[in-house]
């Protein structure tokens, strides 16, 4: 396909499948009716393939460019063994840029095989990397073809946990961050944390853009709550995994106390660790649902659990998580651990979304005013959360590209 001159062409970069990257699907959603939009990012043959196919179905007029990495097998090899041998000479090569970006993540080096040859079929008005293991190909594409360079900080990828070459990862991605900032010609940040913390840290060209916009949804994706009578007071919670370490525990116990309330877990089980948990019969489980089932759902529940664990990371600590924001657009009354990034839009609110957690869930499920799940106060929430919708925030990265 030959670009249109009249139409500037638009590449996003990931290392994740299209459902594990929301925020990348809503920015050429929101892009494609006035650039080509052409997508790079990985096929993964487990609970996202069915919704990504069917993010690929409405958006025909986006060019995806899928890596399966069973069926690339030999480039998959050769991905994995230079990520490997990246790692093993990680400690004498501390400041190469390749040689980090490559020990940090086995998908990059795939990335940078396949942008070569994309690099000369197209030419791109910009290039947009989303998640860290995409920084590095985005780069060195954006220098070669000499287009603008925007990231986009989802998380503070330096502060999160480190599963492998824990001597020298940390340092690797500090370096990945500021080799790429340094070029960057628009940074966004999906909280005010991490761009507080990235800007603290980072040094970048004077006259870069930096904007936070948050991974909110659009306000359409959730209906107007409607009044039930006599209905048990719910209280829900989701993610991708059901398993440790997601503050799940918190809600067990919960349920152990208040038999009188509902709570609902969606996402995919963790059969090993359910196992090990004592599982009350008023805890109610759900498979994963796409994203309109989700959010049509959640219209249904009263109070939304954002139990994130500031111990867990220092990510953690500043991210604003999309489950977050879901609540808040679905009009639900939200409990939330005291997390910077949950703590400080809270505050930035001008009227009552939620408020943190004390001590437990348990003990603040005690001490709670219901009054504040009446019907109308759920309406207004709903009503107010209109204000920092998708279609608020686009408007944002519109400004910016």
């Amino acid at each position: 396909m030959v670009n249109n001159p009249n139409k500037p062409s638009l590449l996003f970069i990931t290392t994740s499948s299209l459902a594990s990257n929301p925020r990348l699907v809503k920015e050429f959603e929101c892009l494609k009716s006035r650039y080509f939009c052409y997508v790079i990012c990985f096929k993964h043959h487990d609970w996202s393939l069915p919704l990504s196919e069917a993010i690929k179905a409405r958006n025909q007029e986006v060019h995806f460019i899928d890596i399966d990495r069973t069926q690339s097998v030999t480039e998959t090899i050769i991905s994995k063994f230079l990520h490997k041998f990246s790692i093993a000479i990680n400690p004498l090569f501390k400041k190469r840029f390749k040689v980090c970006a490559f020990a940090s993540n086995d998908k990059t080096p795939q990335l940078s095989l396949r942008l070569k040859t994309l690099r000369k079929q197209h030419q791109f008005s910009k290039v947009i990397a989303h998640n860290l293991g995409a920084f590095y190909p985005a780069l060195k594409l954006s220098k070669f073809q000499n287009s603008p360079l925007q990231l986009d900080i989802e998380d503070f990828y330096p502060g999160e946990a480190l599963y492998f070459n824990k001597t020298h990862e940390k340092a690797n991605r500090n370096y990945i961050m500021q080799s790429s900032f340094s070029n960057a010609e628009t940074i966004t940040y999906a909280s005010k944390g991490i761009e507080i913390e990235c800007k603290k840290m980072f040094k970048t060209q004077v006259e870069s853009n930096h904007i936070t916009i948050i991974n909110a949804f659009e306000n359409e994706d959730f209906i107007k709550p409607q009044k039930i009578p006599d209905h048990k007071v719910s209280c829900v919670w989701f993610s991708q995994h059901i398993g440790p370490n997601r503050g799940l525990e918190q809600v067990f116990e919960a349920a152990k106390k208040y038999p009188t309330l509902e709570f609902h877990i969606i996402g995919n089980s963790n059969v090993t660790y359910l196992n090990t948990v004592d599982v009350s019969a008023n805890i109610k489980f759900h498979e994963i649902m796409d994203q309109s089932q989700l959010h049509q759902f959640l219209s249904q529940m009263d109070i939304g659990l954002a139990l994130e664990s500031k111990d867990a990371d220092f990510n953690r600590n500043i991210c604003l998580t999309n489950k977050f924001l879901a609540y808040a657009q679905a009009g639900l009354f939200i409990l939330a651990t005291d997390t910077f990034g949950q703590r400080d839009f809270l505050n930035t609110l001008s009227y009552n979304a939620g408020q943190l957690i004390d001590l437990n869930l348990a003990t603040t499920l005690a001490n709670f005013d219901t009054a504040v799940l009446s019907y109308e106060n759920q309406l207004k929430r709903w009503e107010y959360a209109k204000a920092f919708s998708w279609e608020q925030e686009q408007s944002k990265l519109l400004q910016v590209i």
